[in-house]
């Protein structure tokens, strides 16, 4: 691996950007199903109690989340040939194809019985592979190069195929299982095909990058310990911004795409339909993601893009508080989508600088204990938002397998995919506000660069 200051600050070239985001053929499907699709088939193919389903995620989630901080240790720590966080694209290859199938073999138990299978296999397949690649595929780009904008680029352009698989998928799923027969062997049938696909994307995204940028314990001769790593990032204010942003996107997804699925079944009267909800605001995603990369890549400010999104998104919020029918429905998610889509395609790049505001602040770099704020945000907003909608559902008497809904329950479903999401934009625009980085960071870098230097030259 050449670790030379040339070839750390060389910009990561555009052919190895698009590898790069193929990454998200690997993970995005797993986390869209566990997203919009695993709590419905939960309550509605398996019969399991909604408030139930709820509070095992949530579980779950919590220990998912902390198992972040644990693997981007061990990540930072790895000192392969082939780099730190790149070999684990190839070592989780085989784990992660296998635990989209894993999710959908609950057996034919007692209640009992699926709830424990449940808690295992989901936990086999998120706390602990999905937490391995999705942190080493956010510390990548930090290992790949130490120029910002391409590194932000790079971000950007794997959002955009997350969002362009999160779309197709979410649009189809329901259609392809109901083709395969609609009971529990055509989830599996279907988990299956994803997992395949997954299992070649990784080999693909592993072969077709490199890291260029040595480990923080190469370079400064400092082997950063755990306990170090969470002082140091307890003490970055940044990464507390960027986490609480994370948690609203994550809580955004679960108020429009899993709470989506019941509102076309409960609300809309036809299940299928969930899918044109997801294409409604996934049109409006992509038109935020497709034009991030080349504004990032100019310098464009991550600060206020973020602030153009969350005004967006609250928009398109306050429209379907207005009316959530025909037009309305269509341009209010198509709105919340396009702010989502900017947010999306600059909190990673965010967050990678909040790597460098570590350093510079605490003298202490971390590079993938700090960039699992991503897969920690997204398993912590993901546990709690659907926890809060199961126990929702549950106070509210709903019952999966029942043919009609008391009214309690359809207002719960309205409230959830309408009022909730206007607090969530509302939060995020404050926070947006507060974030000072963009504007503090050459300073910072120049600094940094100074010490490097000196301590160089002491070497």
């Amino acid at each position: 691996m050449n670790t030379s200051d040339a070839a750390a600050n060389t910009p990561i070239p555009v052919r190895k950007q698009l590898v790069y985001s193929l990454s998200e053929l690997g993970s995005n499907p797993i986390y869209t199903i566990t997203l919009s699709f695993l709590t419905f088939f939960y309550t509605d193919v398996m019969g399991i109690n909604a408030g139930v389903v709820g509070i095992v995620i949530l579980v779950s989630r919590l220990f998912d989340g902390f198992s972040d901080i644990w693997a981007g240790n061990v990540i930072d720590h790895t000192h392969a040939k082939s780099g730190s966080a790149r070999p684990w694209l190839l070592w989780t290859a085989i784990p992660l194809a296998l635990s989209y199938v894993a999710l959908f073999t609950v057996p034919n138990w007692s209640e009992a019985g699926k709830v424990i299978y449940i808690f295992v296999s989901y936990n086999f397949a998120m706390t602990l592979v999905f937490t391995f690649f999705n942190s080493s595929i956010n510390a990548l780009p930090i290992y790949m190069t130490d120029d910002t904008k391409s590194r932000s680029s790079a971000y950007a352009i794997r959002l955009i195929v997350a969002g362009l698989v999160q779309a197709v998928l979410s649009y189809v799923f329901m259609n392809v299982i109901d083709a395969l027969g609609g009971d529990q062997t055509a989830w599996i049938k279907f988990a299956a095909i994803l997992g395949t696909i997954s299992f070649a994307a990784c080999l693909i995204a592993y072969a077709g990058t490199r890291e260029h940028v040595a480990p923080a314990a190469a370079s400064s001769g400092k082997d950063v310990k755990l306990l170090e790593a969470l002082k140091s990032t307890v003490h970055n204010k940044y990464w507390f911004m960027v986490l609480g942003i994370i948690l609203i996107l994550v809580l955004h997804q679960i108020s429009t795409l899993t709470v989506g699925v019941y509102y076309a079944k409960y609300i809309l009267c036809d299940e299928t339909l969930a899918g044109n909800l997801v294409l409604y605001h996934h049109m409006g995603g992509a038109v935020g993601m497709l034009i991030m990369p080349f504004l990032l890549q100019k310098g464009f400010s991550k600060r206020n893009a973020t602030l153009i999104g969350g005004f967006l998104m609250l928009g398109g919020s306050l429209l379907s508080v207005y009316s959530c029918e025909g037009a309305f429905l269509i341009v209010s998610l198509a709105m919340r989508g396009c702010g989502f889509g900017v947010v999306s395609s600059t909190y990673l790049g965010m967050l990678a600088d909040t790597v460098d505001y570590g350093e510079w602040k605490n003298g202490v770099r971390n590079p993938a204990v700090t960039t699992c704020a991503g897969t920690f945000g997204q398993k912590l907003g993901s546990g709690l938002g659907t926890a809060l909608f199961g126990l929702a559902l549950s106070a509210v008497g709903y019952d999966g397998l029942a043919a009609t809904q008391p009214e309690s329950a359809i207002v719960c479903i309205r409230l959830m995919f309408t009022i909730l999401p206007a607090v969530l934009y509302a939060a995020l625009i404050v926070i947006a506000f507060a974030y000072k980085l963009d504007r503090e960071y050459p300073a910072i870098i120049k600094e940094l660069e100074a010490r490097h230097s000196a301590a160089s030259e002491i070497e």
